[in-house]
């Protein structure tokens, strides 16, 4: 543990960070969409990171839930790369909610979703030092379009919204 005192609360939310890292090759673990928000820690919370899991009981694709393995690589990484922000201290404390995900049976692996995060924490920091809101980004990302919405809010085809 550092004895640096505690950084700032991430100065605003940032909410909606969509990645989308799908690689086309003929290996499998380059499939990995997930949508992402972070958020301020207040400022009596002794710690300087927080990773929650509010992921649906089962994601919408492929209608089964986010492999652990997955959401543990994810938790680790993004833990990680909050931490190598700023020399070896987060340059904020926050929480980063892992709000949805869409995955594949054959072609997601862990190194997918490592990739996602990196790229997840990337644009919550830009989006702060840009003042602006996030952007589609990863590979196969179209960034002249908005974000999709999560999977979850999504209606069924009898018009019923997911749980």
């Amino acid at each position: 543990m550092s004895d640096r005192p505690r950084p700032p609360a991430l100065p605003r939310p940032v909410t909606g960070v969509f990645v989308r890292q799908v690689i086309q090759t003929s290996c499998s673990g380059h499939f990995a969409m997930v949508w992402v928000d972070a958020e301020p820690l207040p400022e009596g919370t002794a710690e300087s990171f927080a990773f929650v899991d509010d992921l649906p009981e089962t994601c919408r694709y492929p209608e089964e839930p986010l492999p652990q393995e997955f959401v543990d690589e994810f938790a680790e990484s993004v833990r990680e790369t909050w931490q190598e922000a700023d020399d070896g201290q987060p340059a904020f404390a926050a929480r980063v909610v892992l709000r949805d995900a869409a995955w594949h049976e054959v072609d997601s692996g862990v190194h997918g979703f490592r990739v996602a995060e990196r790229l997840a924490v990337r644009e919550i920091l830009s989006c702060v030092a840009e003042e602006r809101e996030p952007r589609p980004v990863g590979r196969g990302a179209r960034r002249d379009r908005p974000v999709p919405p999560m999977p979850r809010t999504l209606t069924s085809p009898d018009g019923s919204s997911p749980a």
